[in-house]
């Protein structure tokens, strides 16, 4: 009877074991399509950031004379048409008007004394004298002055003034341009057929917000599903097969993999909001970008090596070098260490790379060096704009510090406990 009992467990265990094979594999085809879709996703939202960053840049903006001329022509649009005649300004406009017309009167005298003093006869001189009384016309001033305000603030000249007042302005604001280049605005609202920079800032938002949220799902999933995979697998107190290696390895490829080809960072410093009072109006700027990039490791060592300076072409290799060939190398080496493939699984570099490289892999520095410079950058930014808002006192001014971890990090931050992993299994479970 205890030999019958005991066969039925004995039978069991190969079915547990099929049956975790069946259910990582499902999950590791499930993490590497994601990561491929998640790599395509990340990418079009690298894309879109860059162009959102690019319209709300600050040369579009408060370091902008279109922005600046369009702010000050409305504000003086909105004085020229609230403008009112009242007992406090009437003094001052009745004294400007007195001045303009003494000096009128004094031009009108000159040129008359000049006209009569050559060669007109001494009869002629005196009768030109009497033609224009300039002493009456001086006490007249007063009187004059106030007649031409009466007519100034008849309803039609008030319209008429006006309205010559909107067309000088207008003119001046043609003459006002701006001389940086537009043309990467010009591409960006071309390419979303955006007919304005609000209506772009708005469309490129919606799909930003849109991507996030899948690009997020995707991530969490993949960390959850190659997590499951290893819990799996490795709790149990029996060696692990050949399948069960692969799967692991897979795993643990398709962690690095959208590692190092999605963006790891985000840094960016914003001004949130600008505003200051001029004539009793408000002038206002927001949401203007000082700073922005968002990379992967890839992008990384793309941009130091076309940056052509030998340090840091030599900075651009050792990146490549230790988070992407080593760990690549680690992956392949433990495959044909799970296959045993002729006898390379007593070659020592395939050794070092599955069983020893652990002690010796960058991957986790390179992981630490990131999470620093987040601390760093992020430390550095908020800094300045603090330094920015404090000097800026007349002004009221918001800074945003946009320094973020994405999802790139966190892969390649379970890739490098996943691969310490892999060593402990091939050394111990296999």
């Amino acid at each position: 009877m205890l030999r019958q009992w005991e066969n039925p467990m004995t039978e069991n265990k190969p079915g547990r074991a099929h049956l975790k094979i069946v259910i990582s594999t499902a999950a590791v085809i499930a993490a590497l399509v994601l990561t491929m879709q998640l790599i395509s996703q990340a990418r079009q939202l690298q894309v879109l950031k860059t162009e959102l960053a690019e319209v709300n840049h600050i040369r579009y903006g408060l370091l902008n004379t279109d922005e600046w001329a369009y702010q000050l022509a409305t504000i003086l649009s909105i004085k020229i048409v609230e403008f009112k005649l009242t007992p406090d300004n009437r003094e001052v406009v009745i004294q400007n008007l007195e001045g303009i017309l003494n000096l009128m009167i004094d031009e009108v005298e000159v040129m008359m004394i000049e006209r009569t003093s050559g060669s007109l006869s001494g009869m002629k001189r005196f009768i030109a004298g009497f033609a224009i009384n300039f002493d009456q016309l001086r006490d007249s001033i007063p009187f004059y002055a106030n007649t031409l305000l009466s007519e100034l603030s008849s309803s039609d000249n008030k319209e008429n003034m006006q309205q010559f007042l909107l067309d000088k302005l207008g003119e001046i604001t043609a003459s006002t341009y701006n001389l940086d280049q537009m043309d990467p605005l010009q591409a960006v609202m071309e390419k979303h057929s955006c007919s304005s920079k609000e209506e772009c800032k708005e469309f490129i938002s919606e799909q930003i917000e849109i991507k996030e949220e899948v690009i997020n799902f995707r991530v969490l999933l993949i960390l959850l599903l190659v997590s499951s995979i290893f819990l799996l697998n490795l709790i149990t107190r029996h060696k692990i097969n050949r399948t069960q290696s692969i799967l692991l390895i897979l795993a643990s490829f398709s962690l690095l993999l959208g590692g190092i080809t999605t963006p790891m960072i985000d840094l960016e410093a914003k001004i949130d909001l600008l505003s200051l009072k001029l004539m009793g109006e408000d002038v206002i700027f927001t949401n203007n970008i000082i700073f922005f990039q968002s990379k992967s490791i890839t992008d990384l060592v793309r941009i130091l090596i076309e940056e052509g300076s030998l340090p840091m072409i030599f900075v651009g290799v050792l990146v490549f070098t230790f988070s992407i060939i080593f760990p690549l190398s680690k992956l392949i080496s433990s495959l044909l260490y799970a296959y045993r493939v002729g006898n390379l699984r007593d070659n020592w570099l395939i050794r070092f790379f599955v069983i020893k490289s652990g002690k010796w892999s960058m991957a986790d520095v390179l992981v630490v060096a990131i999470f620093m410079a987040y601390i760093g950058f992020n430390g550095i930014i908020g800094s300045q704009l603090d330094q920015l808002t404090e000097a800026a006192k007349p002004v009221e001014i918001f800074t945003t510090n946009g320094t973020q971890l994405l999802g790139g990090y966190y892969l390649f931050l379970l890739f490098c406990i996943s691969s310490l992993l892999l060593s402990e299994i091939f050394t111990r479970k296999t």
